[in-house]
């Protein structure tokens, strides 16, 4: 576990990325959102990252949840790292009410390099 860890550090969580991950929140926000059960959620929103690593011949390197405000609220959203560097935005739940939504469309960025330590 504590590798992951180092790869979530190393990337998500590096200073240079802080604001792709913000703005991926946002992107996610302004479209229409459906809610759905946390489990359901999950299950759900983990096959389509498997079958868009598969569409793009990557690997998935990890799933991660990312605590992240808006100018409203707080949301935790799961993320996906794949390996080309790129990460996916997948359910979001709103901090204040525990209540999970799915994006009509994930939106995808493109990670600084990761940090050697």
């Amino acid at each position: 576990m504590s590798d992951l860890s180092a790869v979530a550090n190393a990337t998500l969580f590096h200073d240079e990325n802080k604001d792709l991950l913000a703005r991926m929140l946002e992107q996610a926000l302004e479209q229409p959102l459906v809610p759905m059960e946390p489990a359901a959620a999950k299950q759900y929103m983990e096959q389509v990252a498997q079958r868009t690593a598969s569409d793009n011949s990557t690997a998935l390197t990890l799933f991660q949840m990312v605590q992240m405000s808006s100018s409203e609220s707080t949301y935790v959203m799961r993320v996906a790292l794949f390996d080309n560097q790129q990460a996916m935005g997948l359910d979001i739940m709103d901090a204040e009410n525990g209540q999970f939504f799915i994006p009509e469309a994930c939106p995808v960025c493109q990670l600084a390099a990761p940090t050697l330590n």
